[in-house]
């Protein structure tokens, strides 16, 4: 079949010019599994075993393979952010710090994807995935008790995939994928001197690049297991540190700070019960021990104290199942249990994060022998937690009780040329 690059061209433009707007993350840390509308049904408790549309590209390249043709898809997930911090004893000189809850710091934010897919023959398959994997948007109310810590927030990568795959035979398929990535982040906090109150913003972007490999395998009939590696990607954010509002404190620099970002490996095993039930488990490693801090580094003048996160390696695992009801319908649901990074003494209000529960429901409704469409909806319930930290030299702490949840819904449109 004919590669269709005006579909591909107009494609990627509209993912392109949504994606480069920052996005709450909604899996444990900063990342965003949202990659794919099928893999959220089953809460991606197939994504290396059972994507069999394009959006494979991103998780497990391996699987263009099982792709006829070209084949072209665009989705967005609607993300439904909320969170509840209550004040436990901030202080700003040792007396309460003041100031309202913040109220629920995210906004509803739509998540665009899209992945091309082409046949070269009988063992060679070609891709493009453009994604926002890591992500973050929070913004607090003015004068909130937290405003030493974080006033807003916003980190928003792009992602671009290109991909190969390779069919080995009829049970073995390899693929793999180089990513260039954009990041650019902003972070906003309150500083005071002892007297008055300023503001503190520290901003940069950056350019990085990285690879993934992925394989599935076949060795019976209905039987199949996939693994994928995405690598650590890591920036240098170059920007600016500026500091407004207090004597002593003002300050306009140039400055730079290092953005490390998680190396990502997943393992999974798909079962065919039957000619209508397939059953499916996964578990992802993450390498979030690369996050270790946010320091900033200007190019003149006092650098500033590094901001210590000491984020954790994390196992996530999902279990789910698909049902081909008949050649329109396929249904999925799936449940994942997303461990946080964070740990007690050094969780901050940038990610009020906990250990994550997730269910979620999909389908995939098939018009005809070119076109399908992806629905799925998710609830995640994020366990309770507390932020304890000191900012501004010692001056301030903030503590507080958080709880939360997200709300997901998705739409996914497939073409096949």
């Amino acid at each position: 079949m004919r590669f269709n690059t005006k579909f591909l061209s107009v494609l990627s433009l509209s993912i392109l010019g949504t994606a480069l707007s920052p996005v709450a993350a909604n899996a444990a840390g900063f990342y965003i599994q949202e990659q794919s509308v099928s893999g959220l049904g089953a809460a991606f408790s197939g994504s290396t075993t059972n994507l069999n549309d394009p959006s494979t590209i991103y998780f497990n390249p391996a699987g263009m393979t099982k792709l006829e043709g070209t084949q072209a898809q665009a989705g967005v997930h609607l993300l439904i952010p909320n969170a509840d911090l209550e004040d436990t004893g901030s202080t700003v000189l040792g007396a309460p710090a003041g100031g309202g809850d913040g109220g629920n710091p995210y906004d509803p934010t739509p998540v665009p994807n899209a992945y091309i897919s082409h046949q070269v023959n009988n063992n060679v398959w070609l891709g493009l995935g453009i994604s926002a994997p890591f992500g973050l948007a929070n913004e607090y109310d003015d004068g909130w008790f937290g405003r030493f810590d974080s006033t807003k927030t916003e980190l928003l990568t792009l992602d671009i995939q290109p991909s190969v795959a390779y069919k080995v035979n009829n049970q073995l398929s390899l693929g793999a994928g180089f990513n260039a990535q954009y990041a650019d982040a902003q972070l906003d906090n309150v500083v005071t001197n002892g007297a008055t109150e300023g503001e503190a913003s520290l901003k940069g972007d950056d350019w990085s690049f990285g690879y993934n490999v992925g394989v599935q395998y076949e060795p019976i009939q209905g039987t199949t297991f996939g693994a994928s590696y995405r690598s650590a990607i890591s920036h240098e954010l170059e920007g600016d540190i500026e500091i407004t509002g207090v004597a002593g404190l003002n300050r306009d620099d140039s400055a730079s700070a290092d953005l490390d970002l998680p190396d990502v490996a997943t393992f999974g095993v798909a079962q065919d019960l039957n000619d209508k039930w397939t059953v499916m488990a996964q578990a992802t490693w993450f390498g979030w021990n690369n996050f270790q801090d946010i320091d900033a580094e200007p190019d003149s003048g006092t650098d500033p104290a590094a901001t210590v996160q000491n984020y954790q390696t994390t196992w996530p695992f999902a279990v789910g199942a698909e049902y081909e009801h008949n050649d329109q319908w396929k249904f999925r649901g799936g449940v994942q249990f997303d461990e946080t990074p964070t740990t007690n003494e050094f969780r901050t209000t940038r990610t009020p994060d906990g250990d994550r529960t997730w269910g979620s429901l999909g389908a995939t409704y098939t018009f005809n022998e070119r076109m399908s469409l992806d629905l799925a909806a998710t609830y995640i319930h994020i366990e309770d937690e507390t932020v304890n930290v000191s900012r501004n030299g010692g001056l301030a702490t903030v503590s507080a009780d958080t709880e939360g949840s997200v709300g997901i819904l998705a739409a996914g449109f497939t073409y096949k040329f």
